[in-house]
């Protein structure tokens, strides 16, 4: 005769033994564990920045080169500032960082400080938000919970084509950000376009003087709030001017003792420029575009290539003539870019910036950040 069990009885037994013999769960992380893990990456992430000597800052665009370059060189860094978010007219925050970008930064526990723009640069946009309270606030929040959840040491404000006018009103949004993001113990840092006179327009010599695009900066405003500005010294010549240094080694000086009268120097990095400029001249006019390194190659290949070096500018310079059309390169080499950084030890500056990773001249990384300064320098 069969033992009957009741049913209910059946799925408790079933239910106990399963458990028994089930694998225990691991149990979850705490909330306040979680939070003080965070806070210590933090730490050593604002550590790294801040206690830099140099602090060198590496700018990144989504591109094959830029992710070679950030995998094998990131060594060298301080801190990548990756240009992939922008603010609207109504502060609502647009982006995502490149993919891989996350990956080669954790491996190499580089602290990231991606830029945010006005998309475009364009001027209404920018206009918009630094009159709109509610945006700003809007900006500065989502900026703040972005950080907290992707772990970014802070960012970088990046906005230009400003009107003159809003001067004062960039300053105050640039104040509204880093009091919220030094609240989370974040850092902030502001591009700045080249200035040479307090005045606009000014009558200083051609080529040094304070155009629009630099006459929305307050330097001694933005430096008092952010924790370093990024002086952009580069773009002296650009496709609307003759052929010359995107950053003539004296063009870099002028403008560098504007910024020091009014920034610390501690609070400043000097922005260098990884790239060239081309201008080719035919019977049909004249073009220009920008150059990376590798777009040398048939200037460093072609025997019929002229290669000088410019005592004046401190850059190198080469030119080669194709049937009637003249083409002409200016680019910052290792060489180049081993005479601006000099500048940053003469004016005991914080660090430089350097635009972008993926267009340098290879031999940078050896012969300018591996290399001891010499004794005359």
């Amino acid at each position: 005769m069969a033992l009957k069990i009741p049913l209910y009885q059946l799925i408790l037994l079933a239910v106990a033994v399963t458990a028994w013999g089930a694998p225990k769960a691991r149990r979850p992380v705490p909330p306040a564990s979680a939070k003080a893990a965070a806070q210590a990456a933090l730490a050593k992430a604002r550590g790294r920045v801040l206690n830099a000597s140099p602090l060198a800052m590496f700018y990144y665009s989504d591109d094959s080169l830029g992710l070679a370059s950030l995998q094998a060189h990131s060594g060298a860094m301080t801190v990548l500032a990756p240009q992939c978010y922008g603010l609207d007219r109504s502060g609502v925050l647009h982006g995502q960082l490149p993919a891989g970008v996350l990956d080669a930064t954790q491996r190499a526990g580089l602290p990231l400080m991606p830029l945010v723009t006005n998309p475009g640069f364009d001027r209404s946009t920018a206009h918009a938000l630094l009159h709109n309270a509610q945006a700003q606030e809007l900006a500065a929040k989502s900026l703040s919970q972005l950080a907290e959840r992707d772990q970014y040491v802070g960012w970088q404000l990046d906005f230009e084509g400003l009107d003159p006018a809003d001067e004062p009103a960039y300053t105050r949004f640039v104040g509204r950000v880093e009091a919220r993001l030094h609240h989370d113990h974040r850092l902030l840092s502001v591009a700045v376009v080249p200035r040479f006179s307090d005045a606009f327009p000014d009558s200083s010599a051609p080529g040094f003087h304070t155009g629009e695009w630099g006459a929305a900066f307050d330097y001694r405003g933005l430096g008092r709030v952010a924790d370093f500005l990024v002086l952009m010294a580069y773009d002296q010549h650009t496709p609307l001017t003759p052929a010359g240094p995107v950053a003539g080694y004296d063009w870099v000086q002028a403008a560098l003792r504007y910024a020091v009268g009014r920034v610390p120097a501690p609070k400043l990095l000097l922005g260098i420029p990884f790239y060239g400029r081309e201008w080719v001249e035919s019977p049909g006019g004249t073009t220009a575009h920008s150059l990376a390194y590798k777009d040398l190659k048939h200037y460093l290949e072609d025997p019929g290539s002229d290669r000088y070096w410019d005592d004046l500018f401190r850059t190198a310079w080469f030119q080669m003539r194709e049937g009637d059309t003249l083409r002409t390169a200016w680019f910052d080499d290792a060489r180049s870019l081993r005479e601006k950084i000099k500048l940053v030890r003469l004016d005991h500056l914080r660090g430089y910036a350097a635009w972008r990773l993926g267009m340098e001249d290879p031999e940078f990384w050896e012969k300018v950040t591996s290399a001891p300064p010499r004794r005359d320098e």
